[in-house]
């Protein structure tokens, strides 16, 4: 049976792995349909819920880890969001129908507001944690401008999007 800190570490691996293939994803260009968006979203779900898991054992492994590795977790975490970010900024920024008059879109865009307040209460915090250098945070301070654009983005569209039917 592995130990805590075999664990960590090809969890570590694995989180590494991820961060750089939602990069990938960045750079293929803007998602096209809302369910290659919802793909992308759910990998960046899916790696922050990795580095949930790592945090969760980091106090049975830390002795035999990195004096840093903690850090370095919470900065795969910020460039994961700030990954995420920059393919929801372009999404969003250019809709596609789907996500502006479809009965649905309503609740997706309640949805993806409510998902980014959340990241933006959240993401203060995480700089603090992680004593980043002047160039990272220069790059962060971009990603939550970003956020706080995506926010004015979403509450727009909102204004026009078809409500949701409650009565016939």
């Amino acid at each position: 049976m592995p130990s805590v800190v075999e664990v960590v570490i090809q969890m570590a691996r694995k989180l590494q792995g991820d961060v750089a293939a939602l990069g990938r994803l960045r750079g293929a260009g803007k998602p096209k349909t809302f369910p290659q968006f919802r793909e992308i979203r759910n990998k960046h779900h899916e790696i922050s819920g990795l580095i949930f898991s790592i945090q969760e054992r980091l106090d049975g492994a830390k002795k035999h880890l990195p004096p840093n590795f903690a850090q370095w977790v919470l900065r795969q975490k910020l460039t994961s969001l700030a990954i995420f970010t920059d393919i929801s900024h372009q999404f969003i920024g250019d809709p596609p129908l789907a996500l502006t008059s479809s009965l649905g879109a309503f609740d997706l865009l309640v949805s993806e507001r409510q998902s980014f307040q959340e990241a933006l209460q959240y993401f203060d915090t995480l700089l603090f944690e992680a004593g980043i250098d002047d160039k990272m945070a220069d790059e962060l301070d971009a990603t939550r401008c970003k956020i706080e654009e995506i926010l004015q983005m979403i509450e727009k569209l909102l204004t026009t999007s078809p409500k949701i039917l409650e009565e016939f």
